[in-house]
Parts: structure tokens; sequence; C-alpha cells
């Protein structure tokens, strides 16, 4: 008589065989160090998947979701996986993890009407490296880890960075959505949800598109994605300030936001700023020197912006709580002039530094991010959006909530710093960072840069610290919360459903039902 675990181990057989079926044998990996790698994040284990599947085309998606909703297995799409909220991980039933890596065709480039589609798993790098061929970018074109990052996972998330002072956020900038329902049908959002009709306008009627962006992957299983493009910038210089008073900082993002002079604004404090730099080295320093000098275009440029960084060197790390940096772009230099003179205008309180940062923000945009402090420790960013009115309170009772916990903290080595970024239309971005030793799991390993390989320190097990982590995480949040702040990145960390009002949270159930009935896609995410 056969046991429940080998009835299950002979279900979960059929199943894979079914998935190579549809997908091919090269596509379904069921090792075990690849279904650990695969159902991790930042922080978060999931449970372990029955297989990862990597399925090449919309029509493989849609045989998949048809299986699965059969025989009752739950779906986890996931993208780079550069996700720290718990957005992905299987919980609690037979499930596959659908990595959408092999969704990443470029496949149109439509340059008079100002848009482009591309697989849900393509990079934003690569996406960038294409359109950059035709003096093109997306309007919105990737946050930091878009070296990793893919268009499907940053836009199911919500991501900020490049071009997040004039478009704000992710979504902004999306025309179309290509969705595989809960049910295997394939759905186009926008004016390419019409028969005849290209994916040139997202208002055509009732923004569907919407529906979409930021849901976690809850909604539905992006295989496509329209973007609008743009010219590239004529022209890209940097501006930097220090400041040891944050409210005169946030002041000053804010008349820079609403005017639209910048089209990246990142601030940090000094914490931060030390670990971006690295440990000084001279040959790293050299290399970076040549990317800045190559990003500015023309050789005279070129030797004043290297001389300029070099003469600057990392004394900026020594100045002041916080620095803020910006990035400028401008149509000439007329243009680029009367934008530096508006912001210099509007740093009150701070004090012009060397523009590296901002220089070397443009000229790497796309680096091998760490995925741990360069001491080794593990390291989980949180954050909150937050209007401008709501920030000085919500920075007031945060720093004060920080100090409550320095003592245990300290004991268990637990230390916080800040980033900060300021997003066109929302708000600003208030980026909570945690370090603390630890043991690193396989995400962390397998993601760790090859500059830092072998390294980092190895740190044993630290529960203790980690559950001080997650009880620090709680109480941020909550203050967040009373704070009125929002959210990207959403998955199970955040309020979402359990923060609405009845009828936003009933509206948003009834989607949810009439997309995935059965449930199978990324249930548990956002709260349903």
């Amino acid at each position: 008589m056969e046991t429940l675990e080998t009835q299950s181990q002979t279900q979960n057989n059929q199943a894979i065989a079914a998935l190579e079926g549809i997908c091919g044998s090269h596509a379904v990996l069921t090792d075990e160090p690849s279904l650990s790698f695969y159902s991790e994040d930042l922080f978060s284990r999931g449970e372990i998947p029955i297989a990862v599947v990597r399925p090449e085309t919309t029509i493989a998606v849609a045989k998949l979701v048809e299986h699965c909703r059969a025989q009752n297995i739950a779906i986890f799409p996931r993208g780079g996986g550069m996700s720290y909220s718990d957005a992905f991980q299987p919980r609690g039933t037979r499930a596959i993890l659908l990595d959408t890596s092999g969704l990443d065709q470029i496949e149109e480039i439509d340059q008079a009407s100002g848009h482009v589609t591309a697989g849900a798993g393509c990079t934003w790098a690569k996406l960038d490296a294409a359109l950059a061929k035709h003096g093109l970018r997306a309007r919105f074109w990737g946050p930091m880890s878009g070296g990793t990052a893919t268009l499907g996972g940053s836009l199911s998330q919500g991501s900020v960075t490049f071009g997040s002072g004039h478009a704000g956020a992710s979504a902004n900038a999306v025309k179309s959505f290509e969705i595989v329902t809960g049910t295997g049908e394939v759905l186009r959002t926008g004016s390419d949800g019409n028969k005849g009709t290209s994916p040139h306008n997202r208002n055509y009627g009732p923004d569907f598109t919407g529906i979409f962006a930021n849901d976690a992957g809850g909604m539905g299983i992006k295989t496509a994605v329209t973007l609008e493009t743009e010219p590239r910038p004529e022209v890209v210089s940097g501006l930097s300030f220090a400041f040891d008073d944050f409210n005169a900082m946030a002041r000053m993002f804010h008349e820079v936001t609403v005017r639209r002079l910048a089209s990246e604004m990142i601030a940090m404090d000094a914490e931060v700023a030390r670990q971006n730099a690295g440990q000084p080295d001279m040959l790293s320093d050299v290399k970076a020197m040549f990317k800045i000098g190559a990003s500015a275009g023309n050789p005279f440029a070129a030797v004043g912006r290297m001389a300029n960084v070099a003469l600057g060197g990392r004394r900026f790390l020594e100045k002041a709580h916080y620095t803020a940096h910006f990035v400028i772009e401008a149509r000439d230099k007329a243009d680029l002039g009367s934008k530096v003179k508006a912001i210099r205008g509007f740093a009150k309180g701070g004090d012009e530094i060397v523009n590296t940062v901002p220089l070397m923000t443009r000229a790497d945009p796309f680096p091998s991010l760490p995925v741990t402090h360069p001491d080794g420790r593990r390291m989980l960013p949180i954050h909150g959006i937050f209007p401008t009115p709501a920030l000085a309170e919500f920075h007031r009772d945060y720093i004060a909530l920080k100090a409550s916990f320095a003592e245990r903290m300290a004991a268990a080595d637990v230390t916080i710093a800040e980033f900060f970024a300021s997003i066109a239309g929302a708000g600003l971005l208030y980026e909570p960072v945690f370090y603390w030793p630890d043991e690193r799991y396989r995400y962390h390993t397998r993601m760790t840069p090859d500059y830092l390989e072998g390294k980092l320190p190895q740190y044993p097990a630290n529960p203790e610290a980690r559950e001080l982590v997650k009880e620090i995480i709680a109480a941020m949040v909550d203050l967040m919360r009373q704070h009125g702040s929002s959210h990207f990145q959403i998955g199970r960390l955040y309020p979402c459903m359990s923060a609405k009002e009845a009828s936003s949270a009933s509206l948003l159930k009834d989607l949810k039902r009439q997309l995935d009935p059965n449930n199978i896609i990324n249930p548990g995410v956002l709260g349903l």
C-alpha cells in the first residue's frame, strides 16, 4: 500500500512530467539548490515548490496556468528576485515558481509611435541598451538594480530611480500589459485590448492597465509590457549638497520635485554614503573617474568632470549628516545652466559638495549591487512614501522610535541607516536600511557581486538579532501607517487589504475572483 508520502511524490512526478511537456525539460528545474535559491529573497524563505518553471512564450504560460488550475497547483511568479517583502515565496500549498527570465525578448521598438514592447522577463539594462541604439530610452528606465531586476517584477512591485524626478514611479510609463489570468486567458490592456489597435494609448476607456501595476503578481501573470519611450537627453550633469538638518533637505527636495528640475533625486545619511563608496582603492577610483569622464560626451567636459572628482575625492563623506544628490538633464547648455541655477537657489541650509555621486550614478546606472553590507552583515531595506506635509513629524517620531531600541540594537550589533528618494507626483521615499550579523542564504551567495567574492566574512545563524530586526520593522511599519505613508513592494509585509476602506477592498476582492477564480496566482499576496 502506498503511503501518503509516496502518493504525494507520485503526484509531483506526474506534475513535473506535464510541466516538461508544456515548456520543455530544459525549462523545468527540480534540483534542491535551484528550488531553494528561487524561493528566497533578501530576507524571506518560502516553502520548497514542486519545480521552478521557465516558460518562453505567452502560449506556454497560458497552457501552464490551465494545467495548474486543473491540478490545484498554485503559481508564484518571480521576476529578478530583488525583493525583501515575501512577495513571491510559496506558502502552504502545492506550488510551482514561475521564473519569467525566459520571457526576455524585445518584441517591438516603434520609434514613430513612441513605445517599446518587451517580455516581462527582460531586464531594464537589456532594454536600455537596445533603446540606446536608436537614441531612445523608456520614460521611466529602471531601478538601480536594473541589471538583474525585470520589467515584470519591477512593475508588479513598484519601483523608482531612473526618471522618477520627471515621470514618478515605474507604472506611470506603462502603456499596456499582456496578462495571463488565473483561467489561462490572455488579456491585453489599454488600446492594445481592442481589435486592430496598437498599444499607443493606455487610457482608451477605463484604465485596466493600472489594475495590474503594483499588484505583486496577484491579479495575473505579466508576460509582456509596453512602455512609453522618449529621446535620450542631450546634456546630463549633477549637483550634490551636504545638510545637517533633515527638514531643510526635505524642503529642497520638494521644491525641486514639484518643478521637475532633476531626473533623479536621492539622499543618504553618512553610513549609506560610506557603504556605497566602499573602501578606498586607487584602481577602483581611477576606473570610476574614467566612467564619469566617458559619460560627459566630449573630451573637454570629460577632463573637467574627472578633475572635479579627483579634487573632491572622498571628502564629501566627512561632511554633514546627510548628502543630497541631483541628476540634471537638459536640451542644451543654456537649459542646463538654468536648471542648475534654480536648484542651487533651493539649497537653503545646505552646502554644495563635489558631485561624485550623481555623476557616478549616471556613468554606471546598473551596477552589480551588493546584497549584504561590505563587512558581510545581512542587509534589509524597508520604506514608506510620504507627502511633504507629513515628513517633519514622521522624521521626529522615527528618530525617537529608533532611539528607543538603541540599547538592544547595540547589544545585537544591529545598525540602521537611512536612504531617501524623491518621486514626482508622490512624495519622498524614506528608507531605513538594517544591518546585522547573520548567516547568508543561497540567495546572498549567488547574488554577491564578483568584486566581493571571497572577501566577506561568514557569520553563524543569529535568530536573536533577526527577531529583533523583525520587531523593529513591525514597529516602524506601524509608525509609517500612523503618519499616512504608502508603499511599493507591498508583498506580504506592508498593510494593503487590511488598510483599505470597505468599498475598495470589496472591489479588489471581486476583481481577484473574476480574474483568478481558483486563487492559484500568488495566493495570499497583498492580503488577498
